[in-house]
């Protein structure tokens, strides 16, 4: 018995000494070759996995910068509106391809807007305060030294207005009531290169403004008022439920890649409003325009993708009689 286990022992330790002369034999060359093609296919599928998770978090730091810029606006815009002042007697600035109010033509109306709100403003150096300001938006397209930091931006004027009836200093100037018309008082209201101190940058990146009309009857349109009830003039707006104002950012990394003159090209690319186009149909437009427009795309790609467009209806209070 004692001698079975001592062969048995015996047996085991020449086994295990067999097993270890077997383990220590090298990798066989296809072994390697296999590992090393395994090796790299990983590292291909983790690098375009890395690749791709940087592509989108450069894009969406894209998105909520262009977002970034546009909520303050449109949240301004939002409170400038909901205090317009609508009355038949008293003046706005507004575009319309039609019998356009302030008898300038739809282009030269383009990229701005201007009427009475009851929201704080600048007031004049004398210290006068009151209840009504001039409110105007635009797209400056001057290049003069003083307003050069400010060109293809969005810019806001808020002019708290006097309340003496004096018309004759533009600088610090009245309510204005029909027929005498904003721009008559105010001439930088009437031009997007004209230089006024009043304005102050409100959109650093937001380079295009368009805006259209929802009457109350449902329907969007190009002019401010229902041709269709035979009326010809907006008379305090009486038709128009809300303005939709519809606006072009692109964010600051982009930008840098894009002088004025090239933000400018894509601007005048982006069409203007058309009548019996529906809603969003002017956001499929300029979407298109980014896409297919010769001069847009022979532009840095990773500049154009920064662009951002965005819709926003403002509804405005019942007209006052």
């Amino acid at each position: 018995m004692l001698w079975d286990r001592a062969r048995y022992s015996q047996r085991l330790t020449v086994a295990d000494y067999s097993t270890v002369r077997k383990s220590a034999h090298a990798f066989t060359l296809a072994e390697l070759l296999i590992s090393i093609a395994v090796l790299t296919l990983l590292t291909l599928l983790i690098a375009r996995l890395v690749n791709s998770a940087a592509i989108i978090t450069t894009l969406s730091g894209k998105h909520m910068d262009a977002d970034a810029q546009a909520r303050p606006l449109l949240d301004r815009m939002a409170i400038d509106f909901a205090q317009m002042v609508k009355r038949n007697d008293v003046q706005c600035y507004l575009k319309s391809p039609v019998i356009p109010m302030t008898g300038t033509t739809a282009s030269t109306n383009n990229d701005r807007i201007a009427f009475y709100s009851t929201v704080p403003g600048d007031y004049p150096s004398t210290g006068s305060q009151s209840p009504f300001s001039l409110v105007a938006y635009r797209v400056n397209s001057s290049t003069a030294a003083a307003n050069a930091a400010s060109n293809t931006r969005m810019q806001r004027m808020s002019r708290g207005l006097l309340m003496n009836g004096d018309s004759s200093s533009i600088t610090d100037g009245p309510l204005v009531f029909g027929p005498t018309t904003i721009e008559s008082i105010w001439p930088s209201i009437g031009s997007n290169a004209t230089f006024d101190a009043k304005y102050e940058l409100v959109g650093p990146q937001v380079f295009r403004f368009e805006y259209c009309y929802l009457l109350t009857t449902g329907n969007v349109s190009a002019t401010p008022w229902d041709t269709a009830l035979g009326h010809i003039d907006a008379a305090g707006m009486r038709d128009v439920a809300a303005v939709v104002v519809t606006i072009a950012t692109i964010d600051p990394r982009s930008r840098v890649l894009l002088d004025n003159a090239r933000v400018a090209t894509i601007a005048g690319a982006l069409p203007d409003y058309a009548s019996g186009a529906g809603p969003g149909q002017l956001l499929a437009q300029w979407q298109d325009k980014l896409d297919t427009d010769s001069q847009i795309t022979a532009m840095p790609r990773p500049a154009i993708s920064g662009i951002r467009f965005y819709e926003r209806y403002f509804y405005l209070a019942p007209t006052r009689q």
